[in-house]
């Protein structure tokens, strides 16, 4: 696992230029730095060449289609452990199963909504970053029998931790920096920096985000998945919801079913 660069890197290969133009607009201004490959096989080569942390990967490709450029990312060991996010606007449960399959982390349906796809592109790349400080963490201790720690990297991720374990009941600003070892404005600094948000921002995109999976996945009552995430009742969960995603809990639901079902 690569995990050099100071900024982190993300590559689009989308085949419509108007299409990773929008990506670039919403990935635009944040703490990443952006690459663009307009077709599968120059997409193939700037993983090699710019070593990017996450790709975003459209489907509807003309030649080698974005099947085909995942199965090989996933078959070569140096690329194999970037995560790809597929996107595109089929909804089928085979397209979703056979991207998964292959070793896609996530499947963006179009048209996306610019707030979901950047919070599911900072969580990939959060878990991402996670993993390669583990690593470099486990090598540091291999040669030299201690670890050197990016003390601001430390106190993000170990945040991060802390929020994804205590998402119904999450501690208050001020102690999870106490926790931490910290104070609440370095934390929320720390959090701009990284994501462009502050703590408790990136918390209400989270808990969306794990209402929406449960929502697809399981077949918990709504009231029980509010209260799972974090809401106190299911009325503000469904006006939260609703804020996000232009439908309610139930709509989204059902619309998910119905759409799996055709």
């Amino acid at each position: 696992m690569s995990c050099k660069n100071m900024r982190q890197r993300i590559l689009i290969i989308d085949d419509q230029p108007e299409s990773a133009s929008l990506l670039l607009a919403c990935l635009g201004g944040r703490d990443v730095d952006i690459m663009v490959a307009l077709d599968g096989a120059d997409g193939l080569h700037k993983v090699v060449a710019g070593r990017p942390e996450l790709i975003l990967l459209d489907v509807a490709k003309p030649e080698l289609d974005a099947f085909e450029v995942c199965r090989r990312l996933k078959q070569g060991v140096q690329h194999a452990d970037i995560p790809i996010i597929f996107l595109s606007a089929d909804t089928a449960i085979e397209q979703k199963l056979q991207a998964f399959a292959l070793g896609c982390v996530d499947y963006i349906t179009k048209p996306f909504i610019e707030d979901e796809l950047i919070a599911r592109v900072f969580v990939h790349l959060a878990m991402r970053q996670r993993m390669c400080q583990l690593e470099a963490l486990g090598n540091q201790w291999a040669i030299k029998g201690k670890p050197s720690i990016d003390r601001n990297g430390d106190l993000y991720h170990q945040a991060l931790e802390i929020l994804n374990q205590n998402l119904a009941n999450p501690p208050g600003l001020i102690e999870l920096a106490h926790r931490l070892g910290t104070n609440e404005r370095k934390l929320t600094d720390i959090f701009r920096n990284r994501l462009g948000m502050t703590v408790f921002e990136y918390l209400a995109e989270l808990r969306l985000d794990r209402a929406r999976h449960l929502l697809e996945a399981s077949l918990l009552q709504i009231q029980h998945i509010a209260s799972d995430v974090g809401f106190n009742n299911s009325g503000d969960f469904a006006r939260a919801f609703r804020r996000r995603y232009q439908d309610s809990p139930s709509e989204y639901r059902h619309a998910r079913r119905r759409s799996d079902q055709c």
